[in-house]
């Protein structure tokens, strides 16, 4: 079984403080896009590990792989003893924010599941994709969704909110740095005055959910202050798209990757042009919409 595994975005990304268990508590909005990787999964009757093979060559193929993790994790939890052949066609690039890992990882256990006939509920699911990442348990449901605690809580949103969101364009830009995210949420934890305040958070959710607020005054990311403040380059591209193109920008998850909001009459000519200019042909560029692609 093949199967598209998105990347997504955060448009609401806001970091409330840090827990007892190391992790830090969050509120986002986040949504998948159309633009990813695609995993495939042969089963057969061979004993031994899953084997894993990518068209990046730099990505790892063991147990660091969180596709291996996420194959392991379902047939401990199934009690099947099945070979498995994973395939994964990379296109997310990594230290971009956008959960490709993340995706990978979810996208796996859902084809395992549906590939044995559904031996596992969503809450099971859930189960395992938090043991494995953070961001895993939003890939499950593939449409636009809040999460909080550390990722493990899903919100799923209301169906005109979210017909509301999806098909909205934007552009993705994505210097050739990457940033650590184990880093970036080390330098917001040494600047506690960086915390989002998770009350006011909520009421400005609770405005836009009921319509009060637009998508774009809701938007927000708690980690673009401590990465800004070395990566200087992000945040003087946002001004300049601002200030020339009236577009508005964010950076999604730790970053590097940021992206803009588009009007239906928005070109990105000039969008790309500037990102090029500032960033070096290096740079990755594309446009895309927030939901998922018929692929």
């Amino acid at each position: 079984m093949r199967l598209f595994s998105p990347a997504k975005v955060n448009l609401l990304l806001a970091v409330t403080g840090k827990r007892t268990d190391g992790y830090h508590d969050l509120l986002s909005l986040v949504s998948p896009i159309t633009f990813g990787d695609f995993v495939t999964v042969t089963v057969d009757d061979a004993t031994g590990d899953p084997v894993l093979s990518c068209t990046n060559p730099e990505v790892p193929s063991g147990d660091e792989n969180l596709v291996i993790q996420a194959a392991k994790a379902f047939l401990a939890a199934t009690g099947l003893a099945k070979g498995l052949t994973i395939h994964l066609e990379k296109h997310i690039p990594t230290e971009a924010g956008l959960g490709g890992g993340s995706s990978n990882a979810a996208t796996t256990l859902m084809i395992l599941n549906r590939v044995f006939s559904e031996p596992l509920s969503i809450e099971d699911l859930t189960d395992l994709a938090t043991e494995l990442g953070s961001d895993c348990p939003l890939f499950l449901h593939r449409e636009p969704v809040l999460m909080r605690g550390r990722g493990e809580q899903i919100e799923r949103l209301d169906p005109t909110i979210v017909a509301g969101l999806l098909g909205r364009r934007l552009a993705v830009f994505k210097p050739s740095i990457g940033v650590s995210t184990p880093w970036a949420y080390g330098r917001l934890a040494s600047q506690e005055k960086s915390y989002a305040d998770r009350e006011k958070t909520e009421t400005r959710v609770l405005a836009w959910k009921q319509g009060e607020l637009a998508l774009e005054e809701l938007m927000f990311n708690s980690l673009e202050d401590p990465v800004f403040e070395k990566f200087v380059a992000l945040p003087a591209l946002f001004e300049s798209i601002q200030e020339n193109l009236g577009l508005q920008c964010l950076m999604s998850g730790s970053g590097s990757s940021c992206f803009a909001l588009m009007g239906e009459s928005d070109r990105g000519e000039g969008l790309k042009t500037m990102v090029r200019e500032a960033w070096g042909d290096e740079a990755i560029y594309f446009e895309c919409q927030l939901g998922m692609t018929d692929a």
